[in-house]
């Protein structure tokens, strides 16, 4: 089974992150998943937003840095929003990656894909998303002839993961693992 770094999104580290990595850890998989807002926790996009903007996304990132350290190379990268804006800033120096996973956000690639698989979770609609940065991915990805699976979910919103937030949305949920489990299981 796979290491997995599960990364938090600007709302902190909600019970809906700790759920989603209990699954993946019953499924066999290791799951770190690190307080990088230590502590702090928000039910609205503003608020997070604005913790993390009154913080600063690079010393939100170099609070991770140790974690990742200690992880194996092969260990996956996934992510949630702002998490997966980190995670997949992260798989560019850990080309061993069993897999990128970026949930609710993609950002175009900063030069050559280093080599990872790389899923993308999303839905439709998401104010978040554009998909020209996930055709942009999606060449860098395929130029590197590593897999690329781009999953739309039907719908307006953007955390469908968080199950107890707005947006959310158990059976998407409940897919998501059941296709990064499938990842994970071919790396």
């Amino acid at each position: 089974m796979s290491h997995v770094l599960l990364l938090h999104s600007a709302l902190g580290l909600r019970p809906a992150v700790r759920e989603f990595a209990h699954t993946l850890e019953q499924r066999g998989h290791t799951v770190t998943v690190p307080d990088f807002y230590d502590g702090e926790v928000f039910d609205s996009e503003d608020d997070g937003v604005g913790y993390r903007d009154r913080v600063g996304a690079k010393e939100l990132f170099r609070r991770i840095l140790p974690v990742v350290e200690e992880l194996p190379p092969d260990a996956a990268l996934a992510g949630f929003s702002l998490g997966s804006a980190f995670a997949q800033t992260l798989a560019a120096t850990r080309p061993e990656a069993a897999g990128v996973i970026l949930m609710h956000s993609v950002a175009a690639p900063f030069g050559r894909w280093p080599g990872a698989p790389v899923q993308v979770h999303r839905y439709a609609d998401d104010p978040w998303v554009e998909q020209e940065d996930v055709d942009a991915l999606r060449a860098s990805v395929e130029a590197e002839g590593t897999s690329f699976e781009d999953f739309v979910t039907p719908g307006r919103g953007h955390l469908f993961t968080d199950v107890h937030g707005p947006d959310g949305d158990a059976e998407a949920t409940a897919l998501t693992i059941e296709r990064i489990d499938a990842l994970l299981r071919r790396s």
